[in-house]
């Protein structure tokens, strides 16, 4: 069975989600699964489940002639008994065993062997397989939700415990790769690294966490691990089918170049369930004199989203145009400055009053205004689900938000000062922002946001951007472990206060270290 993936052709002509790996990280993950020349592999069970043109094949066949020469086993039996290449795309299957068939010949490895064993043109994540593996390794493709077919998509939810939120194919690859390991089966996969961390790899990491032991992360996002530019974000993960040993081998490359035989590992505790943060930290977050945002009675929130920017925002020059009780000052990351808002008099045209949506015809002037803009307000999908409520936005506008002090953070955090606005504006949903009892209160937890320490957090457990800075995100800020302000000492609490206007770093920094147990930075 075959399902229907959207495949749509990148530059070089390779579907998406064909991303080929070099010849150093297939050595190392071979050698993370413990498939050496050296060891005897007669009867060691070993599954590639998406091959492509054979980088990892081709050196799974070498070692196992190596070992056959070395262990006098019958090479041609034990390749067709133990060996299983599975792909989809047919060409990559007739190259595979074109290539398998040069290595035969030059090797003058005589006898018949059976391809339709070993290289299996299917469906991996629908194909039934009767047997289990003791090493799985690959590099599972890479299809983001919305590419996934709707047929294909229904499939997965009823055949998956994973496949939920905006899951990659990958993910899929991953549940059905550990299902097939046998006892004390090794898979070793070099992946996306987003798994790790965001919402959509939650249930897989809980599924890990209950059967499996996290044998190792080694986390190369800086480094180029495949034969072409792709954003990928790898990182090596090797698991294991037994249940947890309590330690992970955890390292992360800053290098550019791959030199996988002379890193250094370091041990941490096994990430228990939600809590896999931990694995890209050198101390751990969860201290006891630390505790989350949202436990200390802030609140997190995302600016507006309005289906329609170019007409729910207008300039100074439109003002006249629509009743002044019907605009409300907007800030974007536009506005904001290295270390203040800079606001360029734009306004957001709200459409609510009362927390519903206002009747136009109280309102003249923006009937008129929306009225000239129907056709583009209808093509929206917000508009089309909701045909009477076509001048609607996307997100309900709350103008009492305007008013109250926020902290605004843009969603990538390149700046080095965080700004806060006093009650003057309404936040886009290019920005991010926290509301808190005072101002006060949010400069000391701007300090706290600025500090070394929160920002090692942050540029470990979130997503990193081109070019290295951490983005402000939701579910990232929600996982961030800052120290309890109510346990700071007041006078720290007032140089925190006057670090922030001035921007004095070192001082924050040295306050913040005070509260926070930091081993390694």
């Amino acid at each position: 069975m075959n399902l229907v993936v959207e495949n749509t052709k990148r530059k070089n002509g390779r579907n998406h989600g064909v991303v080929f790996t070099n010849l150093t990280v297939v050595n190392y993950i071979l050698d993370e699964v413990n498939y050496f020349s050296t060891r005897n592999l007669k009867n060691v069970r070993i599954l590639e489940p998406a091959s492509g043109n054979g980088s990892f094949a081709i050196e799974i066949i070498k070692r196992l002639y190596q070992s056959s020469l070395i262990f006098c086993f019958n090479f041609n039996e034990a390749l067709e008994n133990n060996v299983r290449f599975v792909e989809l795309e047919t060409n990559s299957c007739k190259n595979l065993v074109f290539k398998i068939n040069l290595f035969l010949k030059s090797n003058k490895i005589d006898g018949t062997i059976d391809f339709n064993k070993i290289v299996i043109n299917t469906d991996f994540l629908t194909h039934y397989f009767y047997e289990s593996f003791d090493c799985i390794v690959g590099n599972p493709p890479y299809i983001r939700h919305e590419k996934i077919s709707e047929e294909a998509k229904r499939y997965f939810r009823k055949r998956f415990k994973t496949f939920k939120y905006r899951a990659d194919i990958y993910i899929l690859f991953y549940e059905k790769s550990l299902n097939l390991l046998s006892k004390n089966g090794l898979l070793s996969f070099i992946c996306s690294n987003r798994w790790l961390y965001n919402q959509y790899g939650q249930l897989l990491r809980n599924e890990i966490s209950k059967k499996f032991n996290l044998k190792k992360v080694l986390n190369i996002e800086n480094a180029s691990p495949f034969d072409e530019s792709v954003i990928a974000y790898p990182c090596i993960t090797t698991i294991e089918n037994r249940l947890s040993t309590g330690k992970v081998l955890y390292y992360e490359s800053s290098s550019n170049a791959i030199n996988l035989s002379s890193i250094t590992l370091r041990e941490i505790n096994s990430p228990k369930n939600s809590s896999w943060e931990n694995i890209f930290l050198e101390y751990d977050i969860n201290h006891t004199s630390l505790s989350g945002i949202l436990e200390q009675e802030f609140e997190i929130g995302i600016g507006v989203a309005t289906g329609a920017d170019k007409i729910y925002i207008i300039g100074e020059s439109q003002r006249e145009e629509i009743e002044q009780n019907r605009l409300i000052p907007i800030v974007t990351t536009k506005d904001i400055t290295s270390d203040r808002i800079n606001w360029r008099k734009k306004y957001l045209v709200n459409p609510y009053e009362n927390d519903v949506l206002c009747d136009l015809n109280d309102y003249p002037k923006l009937k008129k205004y929306f009225e000239s803009n129907k056709e583009v307000l209808l093509k929206r999908h917000t508009a089309k689900n909701n045909k009477d409520k076509w001048y609607k936005t996307i997100d309900k506008i709350k103008p009492e938000l305007t008013k109250k002090p926020k902290l605004l953070l843009p969603d990538i955090a390149g700046i080095k000062k965080l700004i806060i606005d006093d009650g003057n504006y309404y936040p886009h949903h290019n920005l991010y922002y926290i509301t808190g009892k005072s101002i006060h209160s949010l400069k000391i937890l701007a300090s706290i946001l600025m500090s070394d320490f929160i920002r090692e957090q942050l540029s470990q457990i979130g997503i990193r951007m081109n070019g290295g800075f951490p983005r402000f995100q939701s579910q990232v800020l929600k996982k961030l472990r800052i120290p309890n302000i109510e346990l700071i000492e007041p006078n720290d609490k007032l140089l925190l206060i006057s670090s922030y206007d001035v921007l004095d770093l070192r001082t924050i920094n040295q306050i913040i270290n005070k509260y926070c147990t930091q081993q390694g930075l």
